[in-house]
């Protein structure tokens, strides 16, 4: 439940930022369009104002028709300035050889023309435009440039270059216009990412019950493996649950990591799986196993490695599976590895496996008191046990001991279920 709380709240979280980023940048992005697309509206219409002068123009623009086309600019621009609205303030005429004819500022427009840079244009191709934008006290002015044809498709016959006023209400609007589409896209979006939640949410809640029964089944099939294990071997299957316990206490006691506690928790119950491929006359023999016998014995770690490696879920088990057996001076097997090559789970396990070995009740031996066997334990620090491990563990034994030693009762299972699960359930989280 923990578990699906904590991922619904991340759900939240990343839907929620998900969606506010998305709608930024969506919305800057529609605004930022709808801009350039009012930017090409009052293009546009500068546009058809200066095609409606190509007809009062002679058909030749050069230096000879200049005084004429002079007359017919200003005449333009006053006649679009008493129009009122969006209109010219100033202009000039080039000829198709690009080379200028005629220029005119209208009156009280003079600054423009130094404000404004104009050495710096376009000559656009038929039936098509160039401008550029300018802000000069806060007004808006379009530096237009476009050929002058006497129909569309036509050559031109020069070009018109003018500078455009757009008023700053019309901008107002526009921008508010922009705007308001762009505030539209940011509520669509966010809205959307609110929608979206609870059927995510309700599609997560059935990925994580499905991922929980897979959890569950697959922890069941590991215990059931250890336990079929351990009865084979020696008609019970408490030692497991016991040495796990142990080695958990060890582990949580020197800080091993989340991640780390599972893989040992894995291979604390399949540390013998080995095993199966051991004959019973071998691995059930009463007496002493002949060197040749525990040749065959020692394979077990092998034949468990090739169990656990073949699926990813219990490959890393293979610390414990495959080292439990080596000796902190290197005089284990099967790799012979010492000191700290060994992996840590597996220098945690041999320490909680011998212990409960040695106070544990067997058909050829009885349980040994604690003091007893740390005592003997103390004898194989540095040889067969990890020092800083051991000393750490002789601090929890006695209580250790005192709980679980012996135990054959089913609290055991429940117990181990009960201090192992979050360690699992977390890993649900992703």
């Amino acid at each position: 439940m923990l578990a699906g709380r904590a991922l619904n709240r991340l759900l939240a979280l990343r839907l929620g930022l998900g969606g506010l980023v998305i709608a930024a940048v969506l919305g800057g992005a529609i605004f930022a369009y709808e801009i350039e697309r009012i930017d090409d509206t009052f293009v546009n219409e500068a546009v058809e104002q200066a095609q409606s002068l190509a007809r009062l123009l002679p058909a030749r623009l050069d230096r000879g028709s200049a005084p004429l086309v002079a007359t017919q600019l200003n005449a333009f621009l006053l006649q679009r300035q008493q129009a009122g609205g969006d209109h010219f303030v100033g202009a000039e005429i080039y000829g198709r050889d690009q080379a200028s004819v005629a220029e005119i500022l209208s009156a009280g427009n003079e600054r423009l023309g130094t404000a404004i840079d104009r050495s710096r244009h376009i000559f656009p191709d038929p039936d098509e435009s160039w401008y550029a934008k300018h802000v000069v006290g806060g007004e808006i002015y379009l530096l237009v440039m476009t050929g002058l044809s006497p129909a569309p498709g036509v050559a031109p016959t020069g070009y018109f270059e003018g500078i455009y006023h757009v008023s700053r209400d019309r901008v107002a609007i526009a921008t508010k216009a922009g705007l308001r589409t762009s505030i539209l896209v940011i509520f669509s979006v966010l809205a959307t990412s609110a929608l979206l939640y609870p059927i995510i949410s309700r599609l997560n809640r059935s990925l994580i019950a499905g991922s929980r029964a897979l959890l569950i089944a697959n922890l069941g099939a590991i215990e059931m493996l250890g336990n079929a294990i351990a009865k084979r071997d020696s008609d019970t299957n408490s030692h497991n649950y016991r040495v796990t316990l142990y080695a958990l206490h060890l582990a949580e006691a020197v800080g091993l990591g989340h991640r780390q506690i599972r893989s040992l928790l894995k291979g604390a119950f399949l540390h013998d799986v080995g095993k199966l491929a051991i004959p019973d006359s071998i691995l059930l023999k009463p007496a002493k196993l002949s060197d040749a016998e525990f040749e065959v014995m020692k394979t077990h770690i092998n034949h468990g490695l090739d169990l656990v490696e073949r699926f990813e879920w219990l490959r890393d088990a293979a610390d414990v599976v495959g080292h439990h057996h080596e000796k902190y001076d290197g005089s284990g097997y099967t790799a012979g590895l010492a000191g700290e090559q060994i992996p840590l789970a597996a220098r945690i396990f041999a320490i909680a496996d011998v212990f409960d070995a040695l106070t544990s009740k067997r058909p050829y031996k009885a349980a040994l008191p604690v003091a007893e066997a740390t005592a003997i334990m103390a004898a194989g620090r540095g040889s067969h046990f990890d020092p800083s491990l051991l000393d750490t563990f002789f601090g929890m034994a006695a209580d250790l001991c005192g709980q679980f030693g012996g135990r054959e009762d089913e609290g055991l299972r429940q117990t181990l279920a009960l201090r192992t699960w979050h360690y699992f359930e977390e890993a649900l989280e992703g």
